[in-house]
């Protein structure tokens, strides 16, 4: 568990030296291209891209971790579907196939806002954030978001700890043999530390003087390098096969968001 939260790989990941501006398009990009593109072959596109971007991490079971929780919740999405059209015909219809796109949507995003959430200060973000002029109403909310990832992880590592100290034989078998009691043991304090870190970290922000005034001295930027040249590079060609993939190929494979009729 402590080799799943380490952060020794993502430190000497080579994204840690992309300017925050272009990690910041990365991720608009991809949110902007996940809401706009409704077929499979543009969503496949956008994904493996995205994927191969939070490689570079160096965080692999980090990743897989969470993978295997989406692959659940879409496990549990589709019994839940079965359930409810067993019971009353006609209101269920979530396939696998319908929740294929959604999936991707959600991973593609996961994997965009991780490596910004890994590998970015919160002061270099909102020193980007302030040389674009934006609001103050931007700086909070994104700097608690970002600031918050780090600290869930750590908050559920110290929670797995706690409850191993305890007795409670936390592990795969645990998982799989009493998946309710684990679900019980592990959600309710991750939900109660995650309300307090939320509210703390807003606190803190607020107590450090975001949005009080206009800074004397404003932060100085990065200069774009070669490495920020070549990310901007893919994420441009990967909105142009995105995009061609939508005006070509949005009917191949057509899983979307498609409820099957009784």
């Amino acid at each position: 568990m402590r080799a799943l939260f380490a952060e020794g790989a993502a430190e000497t990941s080579v994204l840690r030296h992309l300017d925050a501006r272009t990690k910041l398009g990365v991720t608009a990009a991809a949110a902007v291209l996940t809401v706009s593109s409704g077929g499979f072959v543009g969503q496949a596109v956008l994904f493996a891209a995205t994927f191969i971007y939070a490689l570079l991490l160096k965080r692999p079971v980090l990743l897989a971790l969470l993978y295997a929780l989406m692959a659940a919740m879409m496990a549990l999405a589709t019994g839940c579907a079965f359930l409810i059209e067993s019971w009353v015909p006609g209101m269920g219809g979530l396939t696998v196939k319908s929740l294929v796109i959604p999936f991707m949507r959600g991973a593609s995003m996961m994997n965009a806002v991780m490596v910004l959430a890994l590998t970015t200060r919160v002061e270099d973000l909102l020193g980007t954030l302030e040389r674009m002029r934006l609001p103050f109403i931007f700086f909070l909310p994104t700097a608690v978001m970002l600031r918050f990832i780090p600290t869930f992880t750590n908050d559920i590592r110290q929670i797995w700890e706690t409850l191993r100290i305890r007795g409670w034989a936390m592990g795969p078998e645990m998982l799989t043999l009493h998946p309710l009691l684990s679900a019980r043991l592990l959600l309710v304090p991750i939900l109660f530390r995650a309300l307090k870190s939320s509210e703390t970290l807003g606190i803190a922000s607020e107590l450090k003087g975001l949005g009080t005034g206009e800074r004397t001295v404003m932060p100085q930027g990065r200069t774009l390098t070669s490495l920020d040249a070549r990310v901007v590079a893919a994420a441009v060609t990967t909105t142009i096969l995105v995009v061609l993939a939508e005006v070509f190929f949005r009917n191949v494979l057509m899983l979307g968001t498609e409820v099957s009729m009784p």
